[in-house]
């Protein structure tokens, strides 16, 4: 109850400073709190400002100026394709998530980067073993196949034949988690929509928040600069609260076909969630049944402060058959074009 009323005092005075904090981000941080066990100075810092302070809206006296600068740069800023020059997106956010036109760069090292993990997704999910078997070498001994061989050759044949599993080409569901907390990855979320339909057309794209949008044909172009990421916000409630397991659950109801045995669930997340995590955990036990795989991506775990600590994340680990970041996944793929150079 104590800590209940030092949250509310610390949106009054930002209240009273100008700024636009509701009861809805005051709930928002009051539960986040509750997921956390173990608390320093820098976790209560990281949930004040992503459930709290979201780039919240300004006061009416700015209200021109804002509405001015969303004009000037509502959807796509300035683009080239000098390789020395860095790409500037501007994007254009609903007022119902209070925040303001984001802007920010693609270079090319971000390119680069977000191209080698998606083929290194391509790799892990698109392809699993099948039920049937092909003659290989490199593969177990085939007694069966081997003793047909034998009584051909009146059982005199020197001839071992090894089979192994067919590989089958799997399909791809990419969930992506644009709520508040993950506003600051937005950039790597575009990159990584955008190239993941660029290395395989099996792939279908998801954003979600409190609720989850279908955005595949936003990505089928040549492009990153032709990507329209206003249309892409103004579907989803971008930068408002996360709710995976109920986002989960409207993916399996409403697109239920996709989910299946040759699809492989990938969601790019950093597991704050809001919602039940009692449906989270159905959810995720649901899909594990029907689908390959499911591999979770969290950009958090790149830092050296992670922890797993989070309730959401514990009860992913149930399910999930890979927990992993963004660089662990370049470092792999960094290590496997080595070992073919040499």
């Amino acid at each position: 109850m104590e800590e209940e009323k030092k949250i509310i005092k610390i949106a009054n005075i930002i209240r009273q400073l100008g700024r636009n904090v509701g009861v809805d981000e005051t709930i928002d941080t009051i539960n986040s709190l509750k997921l956390i066990k173990d608390r320093d100075f820098e976790t209560i810092k990281a949930v004040l400002k992503a459930t709290m302070i979201k780039d919240f809206a300004i006061d009416k006296d700015r209200l021109d100026e804002r509405q001015e600068i969303e004009n000037k740069y509502s959807v796509l800023g300035k683009v080239t394709d000098r390789p020395y020059l860095t790409n500037e997106l501007y994007m254009y956010s609903p007022a119902e998530s209070k925040i303001k036109t984001i802007l920010f760069n693609i270079e090319n090292s971000d390119m680069i980067k977000w191209s080698k993990i998606a083929k290194r997704l391509k790799e892990i999910t698109l392809n699993y073993e099948g039920h049937r078997f092909k003659v290989n070498d490199n593969g177990e001994i085939d007694v069966r196949m081997t003793i047909r061989d034998e009584i051909k050759y009146s059982l005199e044949s020197p001839y071992l034949i090894k089979h192994r599993r067919k590989i089958n080409k799997s399909y791809m569901v990419l969930l992506c988690d644009i709520s508040g907390s993950m506003k600051d990855y937005i950039k790597e979320i575009l990159l990584l929509s955008f190239f993941t339909r660029r290395v395989t057309n099996r792939a279908e794209i998801f954003y979600f928040s409190t609720d989850m949008r279908r955005v595949t044909k936003f990505f089928q172009v040549s492009r990153i600069d032709e990507i329209d990421v206003k249309k892409i916000i103004s579907l989803v409630s971008y930068g408002s609260g996360t709710r995976i397991g109920e986002a989960l659950y409207n993916l399996r109801k409403n697109y239920g076909e996709l989910l299946f045995r040759k699809c492989s669930v990938v969601i790019f997340s950093d597991g704050w969630d809001l919602g039940e995590l009692e449906l989270l955990e159905r959810e995720l036990k649901i899909i594990k049944q029907r689908c390959n795989s499911i591999i979770w991506i969290n950009p958090l775990m790149d830092k050296p402060s992670f922890t797993p600590d989070i309730k959401s994340i514990k009860i992913a680990l149930k399910y999930v058959h890979m927990l992993t970041s963004p660089n662990t996944l370049l470092l792999n793929k960094n290590r496997r074009e080595k070992r073919k150079v040499t």
